[in-house]
């Protein structure tokens, strides 16, 4: 995985009157700050200088902090406050697929046995939308491509029924991200996109088992290529 530092974005990048509110894109603009490494891992965070920076108060910055902590992108710790969280380790990275090998290919399964000819159709709908989507350059170049690639997972999650897979598999989201952290491109989309279209094959073919061991390749490719 390339790990070259992509150019960071400044305040004048982001048009901070726009209909989705001040709060949502504040919160883009710090997202895009770490992903950019216009923030870089592991640094402190202040709330007012990162205000200064955006140039809007500190309510939304706090805001956002606090939303960015939830995906692990940002860290807390008592009497210092917000830092970058440091980039995963080898070791981080792991685990990280470990948690969802626990989880995705039990999903596949269980979506795959309750798939109809429409959500198979929803399924390939996904993966087009993955393949179409520009890989960079920046994370300005490459967010469109990580939705589309965790929608396909949602996707999946959603196929289950069972909402709180769906809510449990909410909770990796910016852990995700995290991979493609200060990459100037998405290297891997064509192996990923491929191994996608192996899952939803298996759901043609209406084979449960078929889909779950796809979606084991494709966990063990993401891990292979983000630290080979």
């Amino acid at each position: 995985m390339d790990h070259a530092p992509a150019s960071a974005g400044d305040a004048q990048d982001w048009s901070l009157e726009t209909p989705r509110g001040l709060s949502d894109t504040v919160h883009d603009a710090i997202l895009e700050l770490l992903m950019n490494r216009g923030l870089e891992p592991g640094s402190a965070l202040r709330t007012q200088l990162l205000a200064d920076r955006l140039g809007v108060s500190a309510t939304p910055v706090r805001e956002a902090l606090a939303r960015l902590e939830g995906t692990g992108l940002v860290v807390r710790t008592a009497r210092r406050g917000y830092r970058a969280a440091p980039l995963l380790s080898a070791e981080e990275l792991g685990q990280l697929v470990d948690v969802r090998l626990l989880v995705e290919p039990g999903n596949a399964e269980r979506a795959c046995a309750r798939a109809d000819d429409a959500f198979v159709a929803r399924l390939w709908t996904a993966v087009e939308e993955q393949r179409q989507a520009p890989t960079g350059p920046g994370y300005a170049g490459f967010k469109h491509y990580l939705e589309a690639d965790w929608s396909f997972h949602e996707l999946l999650a959603e196929g289950t029924g069972n909402p709180f897979i769906v809510r449990t598999l909410d909770s990796f989201r910016g852990f995700v991200q995290r991979l493609h952290q200060v990459e100037e491109r998405v290297s891997d989309a064509q192996e990923s996109v491929a191994e996608h279209e192996a899952i939803v094959r298996a759901f043609e073919a209406r084979d449960p088992e078929a889909a779950a061991e796809a979606m084991r390749r494709h966990l063990h490719g993401v891990l292979d290529r983000a630290v080979g």
